[in-house]
């Protein structure tokens, strides 16, 4: 019985770490925060730039949530601007999100 329980807990550990492994609608949106959050500070420090570290997370970003928002993108580089696109690819991480959950499967309490 002891042996069962161990290795149904394995299992459930297996598929755990499979689910956060992979890229999610909801994992993206919690890098689309971060990366809002240096966005706006760009934007408190009055930069006309976003800089050079903060594009490849944000291209990358972008092109998960839609891959036409790189090339809205192209050369622009100011932080307002930016942003927008942004926003653009958060709303398509949020829908895509709402429409990927599934109803919880219900595990039988006694078999």
């Amino acid at each position: 019985m002891i042996e069962q329980t161990v290795i149904e807990q394995e299992r459930a550990l297996y598929w755990h770490r499979r689910r956060q492994e992979g890229p999610n609608p909801r994992r993206m949106l919690h890098e689309s925060d971060e990366l809002m959050y240096w966005l706006e500070e760009c934007l408190v420090q009055e930069l006309r730039l976003v800089p050079g570290w903060l594009l490849p997370r944000l291209v990358a970003l972008l092109a998960a949530a839609d891959p036409r928002l790189p090339r809205r993108l192209g050369g622009e580089r100011r932080p307002a601007q930016v942003l927008q696109l942004l926003y653009l690819a958060q709303q398509a991480l949020m829908e895509r999100s709402t429409l990927e959950r599934k109803p919880a499967r219900v595990i039988p309490l006694f078999g």
